[in-house]
């Protein structure tokens, strides 16, 4: 970091550790999956009007000074992409164009990203404030998670949109994970990085409460396939041997005594669940009520697909003559993933919408450092990256995806920037 940099005023660490907590709970929609609904539309409403305002000011400075940079178009692209989807709802189902953008309103807290890379240059917030604020606040979300699973009947809040029911599976809690997601990549990281092993207990504690309780499919594969693609890139041929042997001979031996002890149901559970999928997927009928409905959502979307392939179908609010349940049936475009996405944004506004993938890509690249905080913000965008093949999550994590890409620009424009490594500075308008 810069000596001028270093000397700059810091807030004090009350207010700025307050102001980072505020910018987390917005920013990932954490009350929104929490019996504190009213809160969050509050919190949020202010924060999209302090942001937007903020940013208005902002960029009549940078287009004064002449800039801009690449950030800043693939904001506006990404923006402008979720508010055409709002006229489209307009042009092809007549949604008042007012409600498409409300429903899309909380886009706008990708801004956040903008503003915490504002307060890190000022030097008014470290970027250490920043990772401690995130271990704090996932790690008080685990342990409220917990409580939750284990003490409150989910029963109780049936008609809330963080409680979920099947068959198979009955009633459960659908948190906002995204950031116990990223406690555990940072947790791993911790471990095979640093030698802290202290945060296996962490790891442990996340992976079970995604087996046993959460049990999602999605969220398990994609895990599993962004677990192995950071375990291809960073361990020797050595280490891949070995790692495999000492982890894989544990999970043997933890399964044949789960097995041994009568403890199958578990197993029969997830068993019956991905055997449904893979039915599906050949053609074959399901007795599950979910793969089911999937496959319904897969043909409603391709009738829809068809008539406008390139700019798509738009989004619908809900709180406009009951959204797509009253239009379509049951069907939500977050259900299914890619196919969601090209329903809503059509094949131009999909292919724009995986842009600050391919920019992250580029960064990320250009960085070669196992700095943790950096490592978790990259594994996680690649988490996302992946998980929108399965489920269309930026419709509805649009502002965390957004937040972490700003993050990864700091630390390659301007953290690691400032050294011989990378040039301090990026500007596309000079």
């Amino acid at each position: 970091m810069s000596q001028e940099l270093l000397h700059q005023q810091k807030l004090p660490p009350i207010l700025a550790y307050t102001l980072l907590f505020l910018i987390f709970i917005s920013t990932f929609r954490i009350f929104a999956t929490l019996p504190l609904e009213s809160l969050h539309q509050s919190l949020s409403s202010f924060a999209i009007i302090l942001l937007s305002v903020y940013y208005v000011f902002s960029l009549l400075l940078t287009v004064r000074d002449k800039k801009i940079t690449r950030l800043d178009v693939l904001m506006w692209v990404f923006i402008l992409v979720n508010f055409f989807a709002a006229y489209q709802g307009h042009a092809i189902f007549k949604q008042p164009y007012y409600y498409g953008i409300m429903a899309q309103r909380s886009v706008l807290l990708s801004l956040s990203g903008i503003l915490l890379i504002s307060l890190l240059r000022k030097g008014w917030i470290t970027i250490q404030q920043v990772e401690r604020s995130f271990v704090i606040i996932s790690l008080s979300l685990l342990i409220i998670f917990y409580f939750f699973f284990l003490f409150v009947n989910p029963v109780k809040f049936t008609d809330m949109e963080f409680v979920a029911y099947s068959p198979i599976r009955g009633y459960r809690y659908r948190f906002q994970f995204a950031l116990v997601i990223m406690l555990l990549f940072y947790s791993l990281f911790k471990v095979s990085h640093e030698k802290k092993n202290g945060y296996i207990a962490i790891v442990l504690l996340i992976i079970f409460y995604l087996v046993y309780f959460l049990q999602s499919r999605t969220t398990l594969v994609v895990l599993a396939f962004t677990l192995l693609i950071y375990f291809f890139r960073n361990f020797t041929l050595r280490e891949k041997i070995r790692n495999t042997i000492i982890y894989g001979s544990v999970i043997i031996v933890a399964g044949a005594l789960l097995f041994s002890l009568g403890y199958t149901s578990l197993y029969d559970k997830y068993h019956v669940l991905y055997s449904n999928v893979y039915n599906i997927f050949f053609g074959e009928t399901s007795d599950e009520a979910s793969s089911a409905v999937r496959f319904m959502e897969f043909n409603i979307a391709l009738d829809y697909i068809e008539k406008n392939p390139i700019l798509g179908n738009g989004f619908i609010s809900n709180q406009w003559n009951g959204g797509w349940r009253d239009i379509l049936g049951y069907f939500y475009p977050v259900d299914i993933g890619l196919l969601g996405n090209i329903f809503v944004f059509g094949l131009l506004g999909t292919c724009l919408i995986y842009l600050p993938y391919y920019f992250s890509l580029s960064m990320s690249r250009q960085v070669h450092s196992n700095h943790v905080f950096f490592k978790t913000i990259e594994y996680m965008l690649l988490f996302f990256f992946l998980s929108m093949f399965f489920s269309a999550v930026n419709i509805r994590d649009s502002s965390s995806i957004m937040f972490l890409v700003c993050l990864l620009y700091y630390f390659r424009y301007d953290y690691f920037g400032s050294g011989d490594l990378l040039p301090s500075s990026e500007t596309v308008i000079a």
